[in-house]
């Protein structure tokens, strides 16, 4: 569980730099770098075909649209978690990615998923 948390403050402070942008302009990353990063620092690899960023993206597009639906965050948080544990992903990892999924592309839920 350490190491958990530990990637996921990796994948929190990242995020938070990269809003910053600061001195490091040259080694800039786009977000979807960022994403792949955050994502492989929680040891979660995919081919070369996978699309992951796409898959953070998803996440987004499905919070948006179940909170349309159902403004309690909690059950749809949940439902997002085990989609992506049926996708493979330990709960960790489905956390992670969920994490990582909303501080990098859709920060606007943030409250919702936790810290």
């Amino acid at each position: 569980m350490t190491t958990f948390r530990r990637a996921v403050t990796v994948v929190m402070v990242t995020a938070g730099l990269a809003g910053f942008g600061g001195a490091a302009v040259a080694h800039a990353q786009d977000a979807d770098e960022q994403f792949e990063k955050a994502v492989n620092s929680i040891g979660i690899t995919a081919g070369d075909e996978t699309d992951l960023p796409a898959l953070g993206k998803n996440v987004c597009n499905t919070l948006t649209t179940e909170m349309a639906k159902n403004p309690n965050p909690p059950p749809v948080v949940r439902g997002i978690v085990a989609s992506l544990q049926n996708s493979n992903l330990s709960r960790e990892q489905a956390v992670g990615f969920m994490q990582a999924s909303v501080v990098i592309y859709c920060p606007q839920f943030a409250r919702f998923i936790g810290r």
